[in-house]
């Protein structure tokens, strides 16, 4: 799609914009759905200096703080979603364009919502919203998550994994001392993510993954959003370690922009047990 134009059920609110789309996906959060009375909503985004409106002006409603969607007043149809967390972009309905068969989806988000009912084959990757713990919520479904996908390790590593020793008790205490963020469907965990502020870094600890969803993005995604909260911390590296065997490991982290920085060794070794990794957060 290179450029397009749209108009609203009644045609008195029209728009137009040049240049391909930042990105198009399939939305499934809630506030969508109601918004347009869909079980998800189709968007792309567009730089608002390429965007004008040609017809008369939409009406707007604040539907939560720094969120205004905007509307035809005459006909009711949903036109655009605009956030002050990206004030330089404007998100269209793609079922409003002139051409609605160029729209070209890329993937689905917040699909962690998604409606039970809905069986979708398209093939297209799906992401999810991470969600913080708050270390009251009970950690055995966590406690299992990380002990199943780190039992590979077993017999593997030299000493062995300190999984051994996590408890939900200690996964509540890294929630509430730093953070725990995981990726879940219908309320079962399906990745989670460690993330513990030091002065000069965000320091990646637990990166979990169910071993029956692995190689579906669940860790970039939630790599992604560590370097997301790093930005917000203002932290300007992220960091993690891995054993010296998993080599396979080393080789992701890497394919990921992270680089190695040193190794480290455990209490009563002689050599090195751990390989560091870092990554610069950018701008």
């Amino acid at each position: 799609m290179d450029g397009g134009s749209g108009h609203c059920l009644c045609g008195d609110i029209r728009y137009r914009f040049e240049g391909a789309p930042n990105w198009q996906v399939h939305c499934h959060c809630e506030s969508c759905r109601r918004a347009t009375a869909s079980p998800f909503t189709s968007f792309l985004g567009v730089g608002k200096d390429r965007f004008r409106w040609t017809g008369k002006v939409p009406a707007t409603h604040a539907s939560s703080p720094g969120v205004a969607r905007s509307f035809c007043p005459r006909c009711g149809t949903p036109m655009a979603y605009e956030s002050a967390a990206r004030a330089q972009e404007i998100d269209l309905y793609a079922a409003t364009l002139d051409a609605p068969a160029a729209f070209r989806p890329e993937r689905h988000v917040h699909w962690n919502e998604h409606l039970p009912w809905i069986a979708l084959a398209d093939g297209l990757p799906v992401q999810y919203t991470p969600r913080r713990l708050t270390g009251d919520e009970p950690m055995e479904p966590i406690l299992n998550l990380v002990r199943a996908a780190f039992a590979y390790m077993d017999g593997v590593v030299d000493p062995p994994s300190s999984v051994h020793r996590l408890t939900g008790d200690g996964i509540a205490r890294a929630a509430r001392e730093g953070e725990v963020w995981v990726l879940e469907e219908a309320d079962r965990p399906l990745a989670c993510l460690f993330l513990t502020p030091e002065p000069d870094r965000l320091y990646i600890g637990k990166l979990a993954v169910a071993e029956s969803l692995r190689r579906r993005g669940l860790a970039r995604q939630l790599l992604a959003h560590a370097e997301a909260r790093a930005k917000a911390l203002g932290l300007p590296v992220l960091e993690m370690r891995s054993r010296v065997e998993l080599t396979g490991n080393h080789v992701a982290f890497e394919a990921m922009g992270f680089a190695r920085t040193g190794t480290t060794a455990h209490e009563g070794f002689d050599r090195p047990t751990s390989v560091t990794f870092a990554k610069p957060v950018g701008p």
